[in-house]
């Protein structure tokens, strides 16, 4: 019995010592945060420090039955979120397992020791999830289109809204070149992030890579979502429009981070989609709220009563151009969608 309890704890405590190098090697590398590098370094040494010597000499990987085990998606982590969140919760299980251990063989203050290093690492999780924009979509419910065929001035509409708390903020401007869209969105970008919100380039994947983008918008005819992701990085979210369920299915699978859902109704901005109506949000909301389901916006003609109409039919928020461009006050009018979209949460 000792020997098998010994055996636990140290492939328990192998796999929170390798999780948390997952995630520091995260911050070290792909989102280049020294502190949090180095709280999961910490936590890292803490954790092997805690694994008794006994432990470790009852070793056995050959006779263990687990090692040929997988789940059937460990291969798969398109998304930086996802890794994050599986070596996290490797981390979690594996220090919990080895607590319970540690108190069977009367060792407590190891286990305490673990304990203690099993909150941090909540505490690690979270800050890693908030460096990553991908996460912090899942609590945006307001998402701004600033058009630059709505309006003269978006570097005003971008800071306004964020202000009223639209909490990403994308730059469409299909008459601009390359060059051109690239130096408006570098100004639209500072006025959108001193406002608190995100910032979301369309289409332009070399912009969005060149700028330091938190986010690229691309559409079915573009670049597919793996392709994307290899030129603006893993750090970036990746946005894709779709106009039917099977088109959210696939975005899904892609590995997209979220989903424009349109158009909703008939749009000047995207003449050339029919609209597909609430009837697309009734296809596939009960899947986008899943575990497995992403952040997503409805788009096309939405205004402040076709919001509240669609209100509890949305999976998750709204996408809105024209409403906001054309208010004679965004930060008011992005203040006044937020109150309609959650009104016990912003009243």
């Amino acid at each position: 019995m000792t020997r098998a309890v010994d055996r636990l704890i140290d492939a328990n405590g192998n796999r929170a010592a390798e999780g948390l190098r997952v995630l520091e090697d995260v911050a070290r590398f792909l989102l280049d945060d020294a502190l949090l590098g180095e709280l999961a370094k910490t936590h890292r040494h803490a954790v092997r420090a805690a694994i008794p010597p006994t432990a470790i000499a009852a070793r056995d990987t050959a006779g263990d039955v687990g090692t040929t085990i997988t789940a059937s998606d460990e291969m798969r982590r398109a998304r930086l979120v996802d890794l994050v969140r599986a070596n996290a919760a490797r981390v979690q299980e594996a220090l919990r397992t080895c607590e319970e251990a540690l108190k069977l063989t009367g060792q407590s203050a190891a286990a305490a020791a673990l304990e203690a290093a099993r909150y941090a690492v909540y505490r690690l999780e979270t800050g890693l999830l908030a460096r990553l924009p991908a996460w912090r979509l899942y609590q945006v419910r307001l998402y701004a289109l600033v058009d630059t065929s709505l309006t003269d001035d978006p570097v005003r509409v971008a800071g306004a809204v964020a202000r009223g708390g639209a909490g990403a903020v994308q730059l469409r401007a299909k008459g601009l070149d390359q060059r051109a869209y690239h130096d408006l969105a570098q100004r639209v970008q500072e006025a959108t992030r001193a406002g608190g919100a995100l910032f979301v380039v369309n289409d332009h994947v070399a912009v969005a890579r060149a700028i330091g983008a938190d986010g690229v918008h691309v559409g079915q005819g573009d670049l597919a979502i793996a392709d994307t992701r290899m030129v603006v990085g893993p750090g970036c979210a990746v946005g894709l429009s779709t106009h039917t369920p099977e088109q959210v299915v696939a975005g899904l699978e892609a590995g997209a981070d979220y989903l424009g859902l349109g158009p909703m109704f008939a749009t000047n901005t995207k003449p050339h989609e029919p609209e597909r109506g609430p009837a697309l949000l009734d296809a596939v909301r009960e899947r986008l709220r899943s575990p497995q389901g992403r952040p997503s916006y409805a788009i096309g003609g939405l205004d402040r009563d076709r919001i509240t109409a669609l209100r509890s039919r949305l999976p998750h928020g709204v996408a809105v151009a024209a409403a906001l461009c054309r208010a004679p006050d965004p930060e008011r009018a992005a203040a006044e969608l937020l109150l309609v979209l959650d009104p016990d949460e912003f009243a």
